[in-house]
């Protein structure tokens, strides 16, 4: 693979063998599994309406990026390996948290103009 691919693809440059090789491990199935607990996790322990709680669900399973990609660009002097690595497994894990997310928004009705203007009344 070119490195204009791999640049394209949104990997830094040199680290998209590093991030292919990933694929035979569980390091990905890990991240994958690790975001749809997270997400039940957050769900369960929201308070609120049904659609607050899936909503925190959602936020939890994929928050705090930032923070983790620096603290490991920091540590590991920016090595692309480890930022790609990274980021291949926080993708795993928005790949788990889109579906759920998706399945939840199609059970919910609707809600016309008029319901959520008396509910943003209401919270004023």
């Amino acid at each position: 693979m070119s490195t204009r691919c791999r640049v394209s693809i949104g990997f830094p440059s040199g680290s998209g063998a590093h991030v292919y090789a990933l694929l035979g491990s569980l390091a990905l199935l890990a991240g994958f599994l690790l975001s749809a607990i997270a997400f039940a996790a957050g769900t369960l322990l929201a308070t609120g309406p049904a659609v607050r709680r899936t909503t925190m669900g959602g936020v939890v399973s994929v928050r705090n990026a930032g923070p983790a990609l620096a603290a490991i660009g920091i540590v590991f002097d920016d090595q692309p390996a480890i930022l790609g690595a990274l980021a291949a497994i926080l993708v795993s894990g928005l790949a788990a948290a889109l579906p759920i997310a998706t399945f939840l928004s199609s059970r919910r009705k609707a809600s016309t103009s008029a319901e959520t203007e008396a509910l943003t009344q209401d919270r004023r």
